[in-house]
């Protein structure tokens, strides 16, 4: 549903961290993307930087209840 594309387009232009993971080197970035049916959806994308060169995307989801109440809220762990 989302492409590459999109992820690039969120770590570069709009999305915001929601958590950091500092004893792993990671956060999760939260932002939205447009689908087929010109929906706006959430994403979130985990990276990892623990290498200074370079950003690696780790998994990138559509956040669902029950884990997440909202985009930005989380529900159940």
């Amino acid at each position: 549903m989302f492409t590459a594309k999109d992820i690039v387009c969120i770590l570069v232009e709009e999305g915001k961290i929601l958590e950091s993971y500092e004893e792993d080197n990671r956060c999760l970035v939260c932002g939205h993307f447009t689908a087929e049916n010109s929906v706006r959806l959430p994403l979130h994308i985990v990276c990892d930087y623990s290498n200074n060169r370079l950003i690696d995307i780790v998994t990138a989801y559509i956040p669902q209840k029950p884990w997440w109440i909202t985009p930005t809220r989380r529900g159940l762990k």
